[in-house]
């Protein structure tokens, strides 16, 4: 099992001295957070990349449905070679909220998943360095000369890794998940009217979903290492609960787990909150 955390502040000096602040406490990873308007997740991510050696980096997660896949190529080419290969990109439709709607559009469910699988393939394309066209319903990529049309590789072959979300139950999600290199399970609350944030799942629902998930790559011929990301909330008074739970996880096939504390975020606290879930190191 490996361990993440997200620092929701995305000052980039801030950011970088968290990240470093994160390796050293031995954590394997750092992740941000992408919005609409304020400040950019990548450009910390930038920062902390030349602030640390070691530590992984990412977003927690990036709503790939509004990215122009070659933009989001540019980007994450550039930091993986900035940070030596140690990018990873979780990626979900997005959530759809007034901070989102106040400067764009939905374009509806069906399409957002269908640009999320158009921008899979065309990162994918993209980050290999090799001659590249794409024909989809959304996006094309049409290079005159195809031959002379090679963006430079990622440091990570043959890409930098994707983690996808995929709702438990929904082939088509976790199918889309399957295909990628790691699962960020959704479990949907059970009853009318429950809310998704608000619930945590049991151990036995989350490891349905990496069975699931499995299963579906399996049938699919998929081979090779794959990531299964738990994440938790749980307030840093409830510590043990949340090791407790790690390791459960950990011997139901989950590989990283997330610690991802959103309750601060925007307080007068949330600097000293963030400060010392670090310092506290990995759920172990």
């Amino acid at each position: 099992m490996k361990y993440g955390i997200v620092v929701t502040d995305k000052d980039p000096r801030r950011f970088a001295a968290a990240a470093r602040e994160a390796e050293e406490a031995g954590w394997d990873a750092v992740f941000s957070w992408e919005s609409v308007s304020g400040l950019d997740a990548w450009v910390a991510l930038s920062a902390a990349a030349v602030a640390t050696e070691r530590i992984r980096l990412g977003t927690m997660l990036t709503p790939l449905s509004r990215w122009r896949p070659w933009d989001l190529a540019r980007v994450t080419t550039s930091l993986d070679l900035l940070s030596g290969g140690r990018v990873i990109l979780p990626v979900g439709l997005g959530a759809v909220m007034p901070a989102w709607t106040a400067f764009e559009p939905d374009e509806g469910r069906r399409t957002r998943a269908e640009l999320v699988d158009e921008n899979i393939d065309i990162l994918r394309g993209l980050w290999s360095g090799e001659p590249f066209t794409y024909e989809g319903r959304h996006h094309h990529v049409r290079p005159p000369d195809p031959a002379a049309f090679a963006p430079p590789p990622t440091v990570q072959r043959p890409g930098i890794p994707i983690w996808c979300v995929g709702l438990a139950g929904a082939r088509r999600s976790m199918a889309r998940a399957a295909r990628c290199d790691g699962l960020l399970p959704n479990i949907a609350p059970p009853g009318a009217g429950a809310v998704a944030a608000e619930y945590e799942p049991t151990v036995a629902e989350l490891a349905g979903a990496a069975r699931e998930v499995l299963d579906l790559r399996a049938e699919a011929g998929l081979h090779g290492p794959y990531d299964i990301v738990a994440e938790t909330g749980h307030p840093l008074r409830e510590r043990a609960r949340a090791v407790e739970r790690g390791a459960e996880l950990a011997e139901a096939g989950y590989t990283w787990f997330v610690d991802s504390y959103w309750d601060a975020m925007g307080t007068d606290e949330a600097a000293a909150v963030t400060a010392a879930r670090i310092a506290a190191g990995p759920l172990v």
